[in-house]
């Protein structure tokens, strides 16, 4: 599946197939953390989820600025309180994702910003917190 997510250019009878005429099972996991809506974007659940099989598209980093500069990171709630997730390891890959979009942009404080409000959300669930910044850690890289 992560093969024919990431290709370029796929044409649609391939696509077609692969829903009509599928053989292998194939699982996939999504977790909707916001949306937008006339120019707005919210950190909410979306008012209709995303299909099976609708097609996914990474965000631009410019997208992902505009996502995770607005509000206060309420996305970051329906991250934490998924207990499926490997929240640490999530949410250490979205920082560094995040982080490197924002600094280009010019937003350096943008991670000090986002570790600050996961440090206030996970302040009465210490395994937590210890199990995200450790994941952060490794992963963050800090500015000079």
């Amino acid at each position: 599946m992560r093969q024919l997510v990431t290709a370029e250019g796929i044409d649609a009878a391939v696509i077609a197939d692969n829903r009509i005429n599928r053989n292998v099972p194939v699982e996939m996991s999504v977790i909707s953390v916001g949306y937008q809506l006339d120019g707005r974007i919210f950190h909410l659940l979306p008012p209709r989820p995303p299909l099976s099989l609708d097609l996914i598209y990474l965000c631009s980093a410019e997208e992902l600025c505009q996502f995770t500069s607005a509000g206060r990171f309420g996305y970051f709630r329906l991250i934490l309180r998924n207990p499926d997730l490997p929240v640490g390891e999530l949410i250490a890959t979205h920082l560094q994702q995040a982080q490197a979009a924002q600094q280009a942009a010019g937003n350096r404080e943008w991670v000090s910003n986002a570790a600050r409000e996961l440090i206030t959300l996970l302040r009465d669930d210490y395994a937590s917190l210890m199990a995200v910044l450790g994941a952060l850690s490794d992963a963050i890289t800090p500015h000079p």
